[in-house]
C-alpha cells in the first residue's frame, strides 16, 4: 500500500510541476473572474453570468486538465522507462495505472477546489455590486474583482521569489499558491449558503472528469500522446449532448428548489461505472503492451 501511495503522491507532484497544468488553471481562473466583470449582463440575476462562468470553467478547464494530465503523465512513464522500475518493486500493471490516475484526480481535485473558490468570490462581487449600483447598471463589487485576481497574480510573483532566492519549483509553489488565495478569498463575507448552493452544481461535474480521467488514461496506456489525446477529445465532442444531464446551473440560483442530491448521487454512480469500465479495458491492453 504504502508504494501505491508513492505512486499517487509522485504523480500528483508531477502534475503539479507541469507549466500546461499551471497555464490551464490560470485561463480557468481568468474565465471565472473577468467574464462576469467584463462581460456583465444580469439576465434579470445580477449573479448568474458569475455562476454560468464558475461552471463552465470548471466543466471546460477540468475536462482539459483531466486528458492531459492523464495521458502526459502515463506517457513519461512509458517513454522513459521509469515505470519499469516500479513495476521491477512487486507492483502489478493494473495497480499502476489505478494508482496514476488516481493521482491525476487528486490533482484535478485541487484545480476544482482552485477554480470552485474563486467562482465563490465573484459571485458574492455581483450580489455586492447590485447591492451598491442602488438602480444603475451593476458591476462586480471591484474589492471582490481584485480580491479574484489576486490568485492568478500574486502566486507567480511569490513563486518566482522563492524560486529564485530558496529555490522552490516555480510551477509547483504557483499552483499551490492559486489554491491558497482562492480558499483565502472564500472568507470574506463567508456565506455557508452560498458555498452549498454552487458546489452542488459544480458536484455534478466531477463525474465527467473522473470518467475523462480513466478514459484518457487508457487510451495512454496503449497508444502515443497525440493519439490518445485525439481519441480523448473526439470522444468529448461526440458526447456533447450529454453534458446538459450534469449541468445543473439552475439549482445554484437564490431560491431555486431543494438540492436534488439524489439525481446528483446518481450521476456518481453511473459515470463511476463507465470510469470503472474504462479503467478495467485500460488494464487489460496495458497487460498485453511491451515494455522492452
Amino acid at each position: 500500500m504504502r508504494k501505491v501511495f508513492a505512486i499517487v503522491r509522485a504523480t500528483m507532484l508531477e502534475i503539479g510541476c507541469d507549466a500546461l497544468a499551471l497555464l490551464i488553471t490560470m485561463a480557468a481562473l481568468a474565465v471565472s473572474t473577468f467574464a462576469p466583470a467584463l462581460h456583465y449582463h444580469q439576465f434579470g440575476e445580477p449573479t448568474r453570468m458569475a455562476r454560468e462562468a464558475g461552471l463552465s470553467a470548471i466543466l471546460v478547464g477540468g475536462l482539459v486538465f483531466s486528458i492531459f494530465g492523464a495521458v502526459r503523465s502515463i506517457r513519461r512513464e512509458i517513454e522513459s522507462l521509469t515505470i519499469q522500475m516500479a513495476l521491477a518493486h512487486s507492483i502489478s500493471r493494473g495497480m499502476f495505472l489505478a494508482a496514476k490516475m488516481l493521482g491525476v484526480f487528486f490533482a484535478y481535485l485541487l484545480f476544482f477546489v482552485t477554480v470552485g473558490a474563486n467562482s465563490i468570490v465573484a459571485i458574492k462581487g455581483a450580489q455586492i455590486g447590485a447591492l451598491v449600483a442602488k438602480g444603475d447598471v451593476s458591476r462586480v463589487w471591484g474589492p471582490s474583482l481584485a480580491t479574484g485576481i489576486a490568485p492568478i497574480i500574486l502566486p507567480l510573483i511569490i513563486a518566482a521569489f522563492l524560486n529564485r532566492f530558496a529555490r522552490f519549483r516555480f510551477t509547483r509553489t504557483a499552483v499551490i499558491l492559486m489554491a491558497l488565495i482562492s480558499i483565502l478569498g472564500v472568507f470574506y463575507r463567508f456565506d455557508i449558503s452560498l458555498i452549498v448552493r454552487f458546489f452542488a452544481p459544480a458536484l455534478a461535474l466531477m463525474p465527467l472528469a473522473i470518467f475523462f480521467i480513466c478514459l484518457s488514461g487508457a487510451a495512454a496506456s496503449r497508444l502515443n500522446a497525440n493519439s490518445a489525446l485525439s481519441l480523448s477529445f473526439i470522444v468529448v465532442a461526440s458526447s456533447l449532448f450529454l453534458f446538459g444531464s450534469h449541468y445543473l446551473s439552475e439549482i445554484s440560483a437564490p431560491g431555486a428548489s431543494e438540492i436534488p442530491w439524489g439525481y446528483i448521487a446518481m450521476l456518481f454512480a453511473a459515470d463511476l461505472i463507465l470510469s470503472c469500465a474504462a479503467l478495467l479495458a485500460g488494464i487489460a491492453l496495458f497487460d498485453e503492451r511491451d515494455l522492452s
